[in-house]
């Protein structure tokens, strides 16, 4: 980091206005990685110009690459060509990232570099996905590109914000880094929950003085920014992680009053598509070394274009996560041909996101999901999950755990008496319910089937009948 650099990230990180920062984090890019990514930069800007995106001869090409680096592509294709048997390669599952995640990684790989970062588990199966810094480095030109097909012009300066992260939820990690891809433009990831600020006042006076061109977050952030009366108008908004339903993207974009960008992304797969700036139902694959195959959950064979099924990915420049047909869990259709917009990169549309759910407290407040997805997810015993509310102050929490999670054992209670139940569970549902507020009851279902399938891992039935009685 240069001085100036430093100089800068200090005013913001010692704004008076700032929160609470409770992390400290770099981008971890060296001079090679740097190198990379301007190469990766050049070819993907060409690669858009020319409209030249991975087919299935590169696709071909991609796993003969991988194909005897790693002993899953050994395993995944024995007995087969990758010419003439491409549509018999197995499928990869979120199962084999799960469990076989060791056997993906290329054997000649230096693991030193090596980063995890765990998926939200907003889908119920978290999965600790290995990547390597130049390969999030490879984030900056795709988004800046999304950005700039929306006139913004990214500013590559110290003196700059490039981007704030807007989160709701009761704990999260909150940070302030420059991009060394980016000249040192700044960005910080903020918490609007307001126990993360000195005052609440200073959630706006923050963002107004740091001056991001862009904000981005989750649609449920955003309805939160909203409805605190964030006023700040960006020059854009990047939303993604969740399902961005049609009627909150308008709301959005009559409130902060910029382009909005819808961004289909994956932790395991990195970028895959953004919104069509023409038709923004549809959305433009991104990067240009990534094939799309869309298959049918019923037959397993590709589908022709125009026809739903599931979203399956292979590709990448993860070096430690080679995509070998992987199977997304997510669902859509893919059209070829040119576009108004003038990205003639296919077009997807998804029809199963990820949609918004929060839950709400008997006091009226909301609950971020991904606030009861990190209690489950740091305890070891759980491997999948969903979490529904059916009644006011009432949960389910369905869990697939491992067998010291279930056992019963006999305990002691204050009162003298002995009453038969798990250790485990009783922490679980204590914890869950001091989330859930006062008077909530959550009640552990052990039966939850562990199948390696992206289920839904968020219900709120209470508040959909609510709804729908109003």
């Amino acid at each position: 980091m240069s001085e100036v650099w430093a100089v800068e990230l200090e005013k913001l990180i010692h704004s008076q206005y700032a929160p609470f920062w409770n992390a400290s984090i770099g981008d971890r890019i060296e001079r090679e990685d740097f190198d990379f990514v301007q190469d990766f930069k050049n070819t993907f800007y060409q690669s858009k110009k020319k409209h030249t995106y991975m087919d299935r001869t590169g696709a071909i090409q991609f796993i003969r690459k991988n194909q005897f680096r790693s002993s899953f592509f050994r395993t995944q294709l024995e007995g087969l060509s990758p010419d003439d048997d491409f549509e018999a390669i197995p499928f990869t599952t979120r199962e084999d990232l799960q469990l076989r995640i060791t056997e993906i990684i290329p054997n000649d790989m230096d693991l030193s570099r090596m980063v995890v970062n765990p998926t939200s588990g907003t889908t119920g199966l978290p999965i600790l996905a290995p990547n390597h810094p130049r390969a999030v480095g490879c984030y900056v030109p795709l988004i800046e590109w999304t950005v700039e097909q929306n006139g913004v012009v990214p500013k590559h300066s110290p003196q700059s914000t490039f981007a704030v992260q807007l989160c709701y939820q009761e704990k999260t990690i909150v940070y302030a880094t420059t991009h060394s891809l980016a000249g040192g433009a700044k960005f910080a990831k903020i918490n609007l929950h307001p126990l993360t600020w000195k005052n609440p006042s200073d959630i706006k006076n923050f963002i107004n003085e740091c001056s991001p061109q862009i904000l981005t977050g989750d649609p449920y952030a955003f309805e939160m920014a909203m409805n605190m009366g964030l006023d700040y108008k960006p020059e854009v908004i990047h939303s993604t992680a969740l399902e961005l339903t049609e009627n909150l993207r308008d709301k959005l974009k009559e409130h902060f009053q910029c382009p909005i960008i819808n961004f289909y992304s994956l932790n395991e797969t990195g970028p895959i598509a953004y919104s069509c700036s023409a038709n923004p139902s549809w959305m433009h694959i991104l990067p240009h070394d990534i094939y799309l195959e869309i298959v049918s959950n019923e037959t397993g064979e590709v589908e022709s274009t125009g026809n739903v099924g599931e979203i399956v990915v292979t590709g990448g420049r993860n070096p430690y996560l080679p995509l070998l047909r992987y199977k997304t869990g997510d669902r859509g259709e893919l059209h070829y041909g040119r576009c108004t917009c003038g990205d003639h990169f296919p077009r997807l549309r998804l029809l199963s996101g990820r949609k918004p759910v929060y839950f709400m407290k008997s006091n009226g407040e909301t609950v971020n999901p991904i606030d009861v997805a990190r209690i489950l997810r740091r305890n070891p015993h759980i491997y999948q999950f969903q979490m529904e509310q059916f009644a006011k102050k009432k949960f389910i929490c369905r869990v697939s755990t491992s067998n010291e999670f279930t056992k019963l054992t006999e305990i002691n209670e204050e009162s003298g008496s002995i009453t038969q139940g798990n250790t485990l569970q009783i922490q679980l549902r204590s914890e869950l319910e001091s989330l859930l507020g006062f008077g909530s009851e959550v009640q552990i279902d052990t039966k939850f089937p562990l199948d390696g399938k992206k289920q839904i891992a968020f219900i709120n039935s209470y508040l959909d009948t609510l709804e729908k009685t109003q």
